[in-house]
């Protein structure tokens, strides 16, 4: 969806195209048995007839976070990687799974057959064969890479096996329908320089259209056009990813004509673009959500105080306070296009009174006064749950602080007093319900090193989710989790920030909804 100074007039009749749209798209299936995608045709060599430009400029946070590494193992951290590595699969703005690096995939004794094509190279030369999908899977499971949100999404593979040159099994313990739907978001690197210990961290070598010319640590990267792609040309030369945190400073390189691109805009700056000729805002539902937990001490450690924050909590005023005509309050850990999606968290539990009531029951005295810790990233989302929550007595101090301190689970240890989390994450582009629940209810849970006491029936249901083939099963499978889950409210899941972005008059661009910038789709004007 475009908007521009010029079409302002348009824009509701816009939004009620695109929630027509979304509302009409299917929900698609985890992946059913001996589900094979159809072969597509190469574009190797092939030259565009489009315009081109030498440099593409690019100024966000969203995805290089604090870009203090371009780990691509690291999964939250999707600039650079998705334009020097390519994934085995990728899903279209229908919601299906279509080929990338793989030719085929099928689900055969319990477990995954993957073919890959033949005839593609990584920018160093390697053969991308069998060998390339086992190795970086194996690397991933292994303890030399101890922290990779990756991990999560392949809980239950026990190992890889080579079938032959281009074909892999990757074999789980267990039957797991859901596992092939992140080979859409998984780099695949290659064998022989993952046996080179860490150079993989800082020397990225893929198969995709851009290689790494220079990083300058928390700062930028600079990509040039890879000479020997086995895909379509990309229109640009070169792309400049500028990790610019300040908002105000993204918003004057994008309106002094130094970059292209401006990602994570507000209302004040979206206003401000559609004000400018020339410039215009593009948008697409996002793929991570803004979530709100604990550190399981007094008074999180009781159960009635968290549920009252979930009944005192209006998602839907504060989605829309954020973002406008833009706002997608969640009412579920995925969106409505998600797999496993139910409207299990729907806006109308929204009960302040209720919310008093439990916090009255709860025994604890009032009025409560905590910390709120929250980045600069989601600091305006905790400004109006500071003001929700002190409505049903609840003073929530705001406590600034950078992502890893923030997350760091030594603080909880030393921490005397409970304090409310508010942060946006769990990138999921492949939009599948089960990556969450792992992340969030199972052993690997992020909750767990901060106090949260697991339920075992729920990380049993995990598991009978992720092997169930049947859709409707899944489904109840997911509702029953989700229920189960919300009695105690260990985490309110808020909204999905939109990815809105700012662009030049150089550039023409229509987001696809799979939350990525493709490179491929941008035109020059």
């Amino acid at each position: 969806m475009v908007f521009s100074h010029k079409r302002n007039r348009w824009t509701t009749a816009c939004m009620a195209l695109l929630l027509v749209v979304l509302t009409a798209c299917t929900q698609q299936p985890a992946a059913q048995p001996a589900t094979t995608a159809v072969p597509q045709q190469s574009d190797k060599g092939a030259v565009s007839t489009d315009k081109t430009k030498d440099q593409l400029v690019i100024v966000q946070t969203n995805e290089t976070r604090d870009f203090t590494t371009i780990d691509p193992y690291q999964k939250d951290i999707t600039l650079p990687r998705t334009l020097i590595f390519d994934t085995l699969l990728v899903r279209g703005q229908d919601g299906k799974l279509a080929p990338s690096l793989a030719e085929s995939y099928e689900f055969k004794d319990n477990n995954w057959r993957i073919k890959v094509k033949k005839g593609i190279t990584f920018h160093n030369g390697d053969t991308l064969n069998a060998q390339s999908v086992k190795a970086t899977i194996d690397k991933l499971m292994s303890p030399e890479v101890p922290k990779s949100t990756f991990k999560t999404l392949l809980d239950g593979v026990t190992g890889t096996n080579i079938v032959d040159e281009y074909t892999v099994d990757i074999i789980t313990s267990s039957p797991n329908y859901a596992l092939i739907n992140f080979m859409v978001d998984l780099p695949i690197l290659s064998a022989k320089q993952l046996a080179n210990g860490d150079e993989y961290k800082t020397q990225l070598v893929g198969t995709g259209p851009y290689v790494l010319s220079d990083w300058k640590r928390g700062e930028v990267a600079t990509l040039k056009e890879a000479p020997n792609y086995w895909g379509k040309r990309p229109p640009f030369k070169s792309v400049v990813i500028k990790n610019v945190t300040d908002e105000a400073t993204r918003m004057a390189e994008l309106l002094s004509g130094n970059a292209d691109i401006a990602s994570d805009l507000s209302s004040t700056s979206i206003k401000r673009v559609q004000g400018q000729s020339g410039y215009q805002i593009v948008s697409e539902p996002g793929f991570r959500v803004t979530w709100q937990s604990y550190f399981f001490k007094a008074p999180f450690d009781n159960a009635k105080v968290r549920e009252a924050l979930y009944y005192g909590i209006d998602k839907g005023t504060l989605a829309k306070n954020m973002y406008g005509e833009f706002a997608s309050p969640a009412v579920a850990p995925v969106t409505k296009a998600g797999s496993g999606f139910v409207e299990a968290y729907p806006l109308s539990d929204y009960n302040p009174e209720k919310a008093k009531s439990l916090l009255a029951e709860s025994g604890v005295a009032m009025p409560i006064s905590v910390n709120l810790d929250v980045t600069q990233r989601d600091i305006d989302t905790a400004q109006v749950l500071q003001a929700q929550l002190k409505k049903i007595g609840i003073e929530a101090k705001i406590n600034l602080m950078e992502i890893g301190p923030m997350l760091d689970p030594k603080r909880y240890e030393q921490s005397n007093a409970g304090s409310i989390l508010l942060f946006s994450g769990y990138d999921n582009p492949d939009r599948e319900l089960y990556r969450i629940l792992v992340a969030a209810f199972s052993q690997k849970s992020l909750y767990k090193t901060f106090g949260y006491q697991l339920d075992s029936q729920v990380e049993q249901w995990i598991k009978d989710y992720a092997a169930e083939p049947d859709e409707k099963k899944r489904l109840a499978l997911s509702k029953q989790i989700l229920d189960k889950s919300k009695q105690g409210s260990p985490v309110n899941w808020l909204m999905f920030p939109p990815n809105i972005y700012g662009l030049s008059g150089n550039i023409d661009w229509k987001p696809d909804g799979t939350g990525r910038i493709d490179i491929h789709q941008i035109k020059v004007k």
